[in-house]
């Protein structure tokens, strides 16, 4: 049987992840209520396997799941969203719904060495609200967190800017536990051109001041992401997989929300 976790018991599955997850620091954000997102459950008082599918898509899976539940709750899940499951490497190559779903390949950076190279000189400022109005994919942003006034007080970064115009931004996202996940996003136009390395550079040094540990990921196929994160000094990839499932728009549900609440917004001031 499958049941949504009340909101209000979510700390019962914390136990379940003790091993360390690709992104992980999103499924932290999610525990420590800084994102949304909802739990699936094999017991509501009990659990003893869980699955937490976060709201901007991404899925995570406790460590003790069985891969036949895995399967059962996915199918259910997909009748709904359009998801992107984390598939660690010491679950090996079988995939679950492998007729359902497509395997991403991807690397995940945790250490790195000294930055070697300069960056371009190029016009740097943090994010602000009047700033985030003129950048052309703050839509994506939205969809992520919700809301512009979310994004502001989640992330923090940088926008490279030449002629008044952005040319590059540089995100530190999903920052819990002493960790944030690195993300850059270059106008096609302003590519290999430097401007996301010298932003990139920039979020590094605040990420560094403020005392986090940077984490960056990427799809292997992601080849422009791959030399940068070589760039600013990132080593040792841990190899692991995305699996993309669409939405399979399926009428019938089987997960019991009977004792369910749905998910509130909570306040991202910390």
């Amino acid at each position: 049987m499958i049941y949504q976790l009340p909101e209000e018991k979510k700390a019962l599955i914390f136990p379940l992840f003790k091993n360390r997850q690709p992104n992980t620091s999103a499924l932290w954000c999610y525990f420590d209520g800084i994102l949304l997102g909802k739990t699936f459950v094999d017991d509501i008082n009990a659990p003893t396997k869980a699955i937490c599918q976060l709201d901007m898509s991404w899925v995570y899976i406790s460590d003790a799941a069985d891969f036949e539940w895995i399967e059962e709750t996915l199918r259910e899940i997909i009748k709904h969203a359009w998801i992107q499951v984390v598939w660690t490497p010491e679950r090996g190559s079988k995939f679950p719904l492998a007729e359902l779903g497509t395997v991403i390949p991807r690397h995940e950076y945790t250490q790195r060495k000294a930055i070697e190279q300069k960056p371009r000189d190029v016009e740097i400022k943090p994010y602000d609200s009047e700033l985030y109005e003129k950048v052309p994919w703050k839509e994506f942003h939205e969809r992520v967190y919700g809301s512009k006034e979310n994004f502001l007080k989640i992330a923090f970064g940088f926008y490279a800017i030449e002629n008044g115009e952005i040319c590059s931004e540089s995100e530190a996202a999903f920052t819990a536990r002493g960790y944030t996940e690195l993300g850059i996003i270059t106008d096609d136009d302003k590519q290999r051109k430097g401007f996301a390395f010298a932003v990139c550079v920039k979020t590094l040094e605040e990420v560094e001041k403020r005392g986090l540990k940077p984490i960056w990921a990427c799809d292997v196929e992601n080849i422009a992401s791959m030399k940068l994160s070589e760039k600013l000094g990132f080593i040792n990839p841990l190899k692991y997989n995305f699996i993309f499932f669409s939405q399979t728009n399926e009428s019938d549900n089987n997960i019991d929300k009977s004792c369910s609440q749905r998910s509130h917004q909570q306040n991202y001031d910390r």
